[in-house]
């Protein structure tokens, strides 16, 4: 009984630790996909033998994302890889599949999830935001730039919330980083024309700043051109006639004048 006790005791510690070695093999091997999948997206290509009594060639095409290159691709899952360059995509592909009939095979394409904002990213953008807040403080533009940079904050943290939301499916996560792309490009356009405005404050006036100032008018139409010119040469006519007259008058004065005194020197002479 002592033997079979033994036995029996000797064979439930071995199993118990069979138990916690597997379950520690588990652990890692669970641990290993999380970190093999981890950034990744997986995109799943059914290619699908509609015929159930014969079998059939059946080509693959699929096109990628605008964003991929070859460099993201982690896994063809047995197909090809090529470039369209009159779409300018990338797409995968694949020939000489033969299925059998109703057959189906699933192809898995891994791609590294390159449809995420960097955080590094967001916090350039923010600390400038933040900056150019402190620099118009009690200033005229104040109000302005403390909602820039309001906006900036919230959109930061929408950011953040939405690509990393594990619910979303992969065309939802996709679209979701291409609004928010130009959603952040939007923000930093502003914070672009705010730091113009910025240097434009506190540099001196010069000449240029002058023609790109408030103060700038458009050019006049070419129509308002022609009529203005016209006006100009119409008034310089004028001027020029008013002057042949001035002149043709004082003219004559001075030839009457001396004429009257050739006149009257001629008759003293005379006396």
């Amino acid at each position: 009984v002592n033997n079979k006790n033994k036995m029996l005791f000797t064979g439930g510690k071995k199993r118990f630790f069979l138990f916690c070695v597997g379950l520690l093999l588990f652990f890692f091997w669970i641990t290993s996909i999380e970190l093999l999948y981890a950034g990744s997206i997986r995109f799943r290509i059914v290619a699908v033998n509609p015929s159930k009594i014969r079998s059939q060639r059946v080509p693959i095409k699929v096109y990628l994302p605008q964003e991929v290159t070859p460099k993201d691709v982690l896994d063809l899952g047995g197909l090809k890889l090529e470039f369209d360059p009159t779409r300018s995509l990338f797409y995968v592909y694949k020939d000489d599949i033969i299925l059998r009939p109703a057959e189906t095979r699933v192809f898995e394409v891994e791609i590294k999830d390159i449809w995420v904002i960097p955080p590094e990213e967001l916090d350039v953008v923010l600390e400038q935001a933040k900056s150019l807040a402190l620099e118009f403080k009690g200033s005229e533009y104040e109000p302005k730039a403390e909602e820039l940079y309001q906006k900036v904050s919230k959109l930061a943290d929408e950011i953040i919330r939405t690509q990393s939301d594990e619910m979303m499916s992969r065309s939802q996560h996709i679209g979701i980083y291409r609004k928010n792309l130009e959603r952040l490009d939007k923000v930093k356009k502003d914070l672009g024309d705010m730091e113009k405005l910025l240097k434009l404050a506190k540099a001196p006036l010069t000449p240029e700043m002058l023609k790109k100032g408030k103060f700038t008018t458009e050019a006049p139409s070419k129509t308002a051109t022609w009529v203005l010119i016209f006006v100009i040469m119409i008034f310089l006519a004028l001027l020029s006639l008013v002057f042949f007259f001035t002149w043709h008058r004082q003219a004559r004065i001075a030839h009457k004048r001396i004429s009257q005194a050739k006149e009257e020197t001629f008759s003293d002479e005379g006396k």
